[in-house]
């Protein structure tokens, strides 16, 4: 008796149905490797957000800790609170005249100015640019100049091609008084220039080292 073999193989519909299956598992992979470069991405541009966005404001921090410090002042106040003409007077932190509002009712400038040795004597600006959405710098001002000839004529302190900087605020905190101890709450808010969802608020106080006696 003669035997005869069969092949069997896929049929065209199981060919299609294995097909698809396939295409599936591999779309499912490549949409969970997506997801995952993206959540990668955001997490990297926000750290760098705020890294830069922390940066810049220990740099205001540390200067405007040293706003009204003058090396010689003990000798100034011997007998009281400097005098006008006084060499420390000049150095002494204004709230009138050393917070400015240039977009708005709250401070978003301020003057910054200390002396640590006869050599060395600072005086700057730091201040918001609305139209430009940057914080600038204005270094070597005069300590007597009206802030609104001063505010917004400086360089750019943060780079703009990855951060925008929506808010900065100078606010004299409650408690502090014109003449005695006082102290700066001092706001930052910015953003991603390309992902503008992407945003940070950071919030410091400050201790000026004059206390304006």
């Amino acid at each position: 008796m003669r035997m005869t073999s069969k092949h069997c193989g896929m049929t065209l519909v199981e060919m299609l149905v294995s097909l698809v299956a396939g295409l599936l598992v591999v779309a499912g992979a490549l949409s969970l490797v997506s997801s995952v470069m993206v959540s990668g991405n955001t997490t990297l541009m926000l750290s760098r957000l705020n890294q830069d966005a922390q940066a810049t404001m220990d740099i205001m921090v540390r200067d405007i800790q040293r706003t009204g410090y003058y090396f010689d002042a003990a000798r100034d106040m011997a007998t009281g609170p400097p005098v006008s003409g006084a060499s420390s007077a000049e150095y002494v932190f204004s709230t009138t005249d050393d917070l400015y509002a240039a977009s708005g009712v709250v401070p978003d400038c301020i003057r910054v100015k200390y002396a640590e040795s006869p050599a060395t004597s600072v005086s700057r600006v730091y201040s918001y640019d609305s139209s430009e959405e940057r914080l600038e710098i204005l270094n070597d001002v005069s300590v007597s100049a009206s802030l609104s000839t001063l505010c917004g004529s400086g360089s750019a302190l943060m780079a703009k091609q990855e951060i925008s900087v929506d808010e900065l605020r100078f606010e004299l905190v409650s408690g502090s008084s014109a003449t005695g101890m006082r102290t700066i709450k001092l706001g930052l808010r910015a953003s991603h220039v390309n992902r503008p969802a992407l945003s940070v608020s950071l919030q410091r106080e400050i201790k000026l080292r004059n206390d304006g006696y």
